[in-house]
């Protein structure tokens, strides 16, 4: 499989976003949701299953605290 350059950089693009501003990040985590979306179709479990399979122990801390403050609005 041949990768993009973005691809190739993609953690550095997110750890640069990670110090960026809340628009940004939420733009980066809204596109990414999307697209994952439209992608994968019925398929997204199975793909969501990879991802977390490869992600960091501050990734799911995150994720998990994304969650949490992302049920307050509901």
């Amino acid at each position: 499989m041949v990768k993009t350059s973005i691809e190739k950089i993609s953690r550095e693009i997110g750890y640069d976003i990670g110090h960026s501003d809340d628009v940004t990040q939420s733009n980066l985590i809204n596109g990414f949701s999307k697209a994952i979306t439209q992608g994968c179709g019925n398929e997204i479990d199975t793909q969501i299953c990879y991802i977390a399979d490869k992600l960091t122990k501050e990734s799911k801390e995150v994720i998990k605290l994304l969650y949490e403050y992302s049920k307050i609005d509901n």
